[in-house]
């Protein structure tokens, strides 16, 4: 069926979209819904790749270990992930403005904190406040998209909404390393921090135009009791997942990963017994006995998990394989981003055309630009230059942009007023923990990958080493020492998992420092031959992943027709 809006143009759609539910809402406060939404979505996203481009930065200047830095980063995704239902939840209770309002506050003043932090302990604290505050933040993000929108109106909205997600993830490194760079007052890495709250203090002088909104009218107190067992078995199932690799998965972690399980089970049959006593429970578990909402998750975890695993190996890949700094790896990877703002902008107009069968494109395209950019990393090996990757870099945005927003509206598209909250956070905190699982998952694959592949790695330039070892007129028995610590050296520190720790087995003794350029050379090609072939089978075993979108995809229409 033909209908003369399909036809508009993006300008067009954009002033659609900023048209909320009251009609009689003045134009402007309806584009300062949209921006505050958008902004929001921008803050809290770009804030985690924008910090990720400082870790060096941070670590140089506050004379921290790596493990320490490596918090810094992990406290506020933990922080956030654990809350995020806490957050929806209050945001149905006492008011989605004022929510977002107080996670806007926490957001700008604890991002002022972070840029004011004098040791790698403070600074972890307030990165816990940042999590927090994004965790009061963005459910309410979603639950005004619904409650405030249209059901015809809301198709636009979530394309804009995906579109600042992938503008936000694109865009982050490359305002990271544009801040470091510029470096403005000798602040260093604490530019990072500060970049938070002009935007934030932004958002807050628009919010003053948002109407508020409540989704329970219940006068029963909150089951604090509930959100104590989601909290702590978010927590057991999440801080392994983002601390084990970092720490070899020790058994404690192992241990406290495996716990999660009967500690979520008890969560929902806790949830359950207080919903049959006819009391109002933490979330609605009920959620998940509706198909489109449980099969619309099992999507976004998959997608989820992809996409933070490819964004982990792919910043390995080029910055720890190659050397590229982060801003290169920024600009490299931008294809995929303008590939993912494209296909989010224009989801509302596929819809309408394809109707549901533009998941099932998403799908089959984010497999395809997996398996393509497998075969470009084949072909270019470690002499990329960076254009080589565009096609498949643009397929692979446009297929994850086609998936995004039509999926989140489908997710959300039946839940009711007074759940929408609830379900917003169980959303958010499912992408979450996909990201977390995602990126624990490969990076297991990745560092077996690197050490099976080691030896061979670095018996691939003993013959270049051993060439440049007899221009320095070094005798054959020394040679061949030297050629076993390189390899026994390469070995180790790969195994090791720390870019910034030396093996004992690399360590000269001060009369061999006339061969160290020779040694260090050899490493660097060992390091970029061994990371390419583990990126490439990352993406491998990432399209093979992304396999099951589609039988999930195809489920997903059927119960959409059949409802």
């Amino acid at each position: 069926m033909s209908n003369p809006t399909h036809s508009a143009s993006p300008s067009q759609s954009v002033r659609a979209a900023a048209e909320p539910l009251i009609g009689e809402r003045p134009q402007l406060k309806s584009h300062l819904l949209l921006a505050v939404i958008l902004l929001t979505v921008f803050l809290a996203v770009a804030n985690v790749f924008i910090v990720n481009v400082a870790t060096p930065a941070i670590q140089r200047g506050l004379q921290a270990g790596f493990s320490g830095v490596q918090f810094v980063l992990t406290s506020y995704t933990l922080a956030y992930a654990v809350t995020l239902i806490i957050g929806g939840r209050l945001g149905d209770r006492y008011g989605r403005k004022r929510l977002l309002v107080l996670g806007v506050i926490g957001f700008t003043v604890s991002s002022l904190l972070c840029g004011l932090a004098e040791s790698v302990s403070s600074l972890v604290v307030f990165r816990i406040l940042q999590g927090v505050s994004a965790a009061f933040m963005m459910p309410q993000v979603l639950s005004l998209i619904q409650t405030s929108y249209a059901p015809d109106k809301r198709a636009g909205v979530f394309g804009l909404y995906g579109a600042a997600q992938g503008i936000a993830a694109t865009s982050g490194q490359l305002i990271g390393g544009l801040l470091l760079r510029w470096d403005p007052a000798g602040l260093d890495w604490r530019t990072v921090f500060f970049f938070s709250v002009p935007v934030g203090l932004l958002i807050l002088g628009m919010t003053m135009y948002i109407e508020e909104t409540k989704g329970s009218s219940s006068s029963e107190k909150l089951d604090w009791i509930g959100a104590a067992w989601a909290t702590g078995g978010l927590f057991m199932l999440i801080f392994p997942l983002v601390q084990g690799q970092k720490e070899h998965w020790p058994a404690g972690l192992v241990a406290c990963l495996i716990l999660s399980v009967p500690v979520l089970a008890a969560f929902v049959f806790y949830e359950r017994r207080m919903a049959a006593r006819g009391r109002e429970p933490f979330i609605n578990v009920s959620l998940f006995a509706q198909r489109r909402f449980a099969m619309g998750m099992l999507i976004v975890f998959v997608l989820l998990c992809s996409q933070a695993a490819y964004f982990l190996v792919s910043a390995y890949f080029l910055q720890l394989g190659l050397g590229f700094t982060a801003l290169q790896a920024g600009m490299i990877i931008l294809p995929m981003g303008a590939g993912y703002f494209a296909a989010s902008l224009y989801s509302a107009k596929a819809v309408a055309k394809l109707g549901p069968h533009v998941l099932t494109f998403g799908a089959l395209l984010t497999t395809a630009g997996y398996l393509l950019l497998a075969l470009s990393v084949h072909r270019t090996g470690t002499s990329l230059q960076g254009y080589e990757w565009i096609p498949a870099l643009a397929v692979l945005g446009i297929g994850q942009g086609s998936l995004a927003a039509p999926l989140t509206n489908a997710v959300l598209s039946r839940i009711q007023r007074q759940d929408v909250g609830s379900a917003s956070g169980i959303l958010t905190t499912g992408m979450q923990v996909a990201f977390a699982i995602g990126i624990a998952l490969i990076g297991i694959v990745l560092m077996n990958t690197l050490g099976r592949h080691a030896d061979l790695a670095s018996a691939r330039h003993v013959p270049e080493l051993q060439a440049g070892l007899m221009k320095l007129q070094v005798s054959e028995n020394r040679m061949e020492e030297l050629s076993r610590q390189f390899q026994s050296c390469y070995g180790d520190y790969t195994r090791m998992g720390d870019p910034a720790g030396i093996p004992a087995s690399c360590v000269l003794t001060a009369e061999e420092t006339s061969v160290k350029p020779l040694l260090l050379s050899g490493l660097k090609q060992a390091t970029a031959y061994n990371y390419a072939y583990a990126f490439e089978y990352c993406l491998y075993v990432l399209a093979a992943f992304t396999l099951l979108l589609l039988p999930l995809v195809l489920g997903l229409i059927r119960e959409k027709r059949s409802a």
